[in-house]
């Protein structure tokens, strides 16, 4: 079998270790990259057989072509890829603007091929191709998202690509699909970008930077991908962008205002502590695993109970705790603390 993989960035790479791992000779990966250094680096990580510096004949003879490029650059992909691919073929997507690109799909890809999209929902916090490894997607949800023109052999052909990469398929529409990717791929590059454009616009940047630590560090950490990533993400996908950023701003305006009544500043139960609180709280869950609105079945323990397991070993602090842990929902915080 022939795959080409278009996009030898950080997805892309993955992919085609991934399936040259899985498959070993019987399948032939042809890769293809607008970057040169790109095209070397695939080769040298064993992502691809062969590199196609042509984009029309890198799809040639392919019975299945994975775009795994920017979103913005996927409409001229098709349209230039158009005519070559072979009969048959499936496309298949993994940007994380589906709408955009869809409808793209519908209006220039030939009759004579399927489509389909997915997003492979691995690969935060890393940087680029130099990240890239064949288990990224192990045990990782893989989005789908068929449209009322996807044929059954578009939808096999995505979930056993799923498959290959050791990942779980989720199906979802794809409306609700840029909905969710907006709130949590869009919105923290564009935090990120903002963050550090507002603070490296002050005058007293030099000196301000010394002051970097790792809150600043974490935040703007989005900032490090390649910035035709983030204006992709941002401009495929408007009205949903638009959508979360104005949920942001009016949350950074309320946070404003409380910071600056001088009457209600300090109160542990105003509207500025219930942002710090419930930001505390959920991010507890989400790092433990607890799905939103169920309480943990394992009570995590406070750091005072941790340092009783220390001192007295762990059946005796199970034994002094037995009662208030059963009854305390350890994420939710304690307001006697901000006192």
């Amino acid at each position: 079998m022939q795959v080409t993989i278009i996009g030898l960035g950080l997805i892309g790479a993955s992919i085609g270790q991934a399936l040259r791992a899985r498959h070993g000779d019987k399948v032939t990966v042809i890769g293809y990259d607008s970057d040169q250094e790109a095209h070397n680096n695939a080769s040298k990580v064993g992502a691809v057989n062969r590199s196609e510096w042509n984009l029309d004949d890198s799809v040639k003879g392919s019975e299945l072509v994975i775009v795994a490029a920017p979103a913005n650059a996927v409409y001229d992909i098709f349209e230039a890829c158009g005519p070559h691919f072979e009969p048959g073929a499936i496309i298949i997507d993994t940007s994380s603007s589906k709408r955009a690109v869809t409808d793209w799909a519908d209006q220039l890809l030939p009759s004579t091929v399927d489509f389909i999209g997915i997003d492979p929902l691995a690969g935060a916090g890393s940087t680029g191709q130099k990240d890239a490894r064949a288990d990224l997607f192990e045990g990782k949800r893989v989005t789908v998202m068929p449209t009322i023109n996807s044929r059954e052999s578009s939808i096999k052909a995505a979930t056993s690509l799923i498959d290959d990469l050791g990942g779980k398929p989720m199906f979802m529409d794809i409306d609700e699909h840029d909905s969710f990717s907006a709130a949590v791929n869009g919105l923290p590059l564009v935090v990120a970008a903002s963050l550090l454009s507002v603070a490296s616009a002050s005058p007293s940047w030099r000196e301000i930077s010394s002051f970097v630590g790792s809150n600043f560090q974490t935040m703007t950490q989005p900032a490090s991908q390649d910035p035709a990533l983030g204006h992709a993400t941002a401009v495929t996908n408007p009205e949903m962008m638009v959508h979360w950023i104005d949920q942001l701003v009016g949350v950074l305006s309320l946070v404003r205002d409380s910071i600056a009544d001088e009457e209600n500043r300090y109160n542990t139960d105003s509207a500025l502590a219930d942002i710090f609180v419930n930001a505390w709280e959920q991010k507890l869950r989400l790092d433990n695993g607890i799905e939103p609105g169920r309480q943990s079945e394992n009570p995590l323990p406070t750091s005072g109970e941790a340092t009783m397991s220390l001192m007295l070993g762990r059946l005796g602090s199970q034994l002094m705790n037995r009662t208030k842990l059963s009854q305390r929902d350890p994420t939710k915080y304690d307001r006697r603390r901000m006192k």
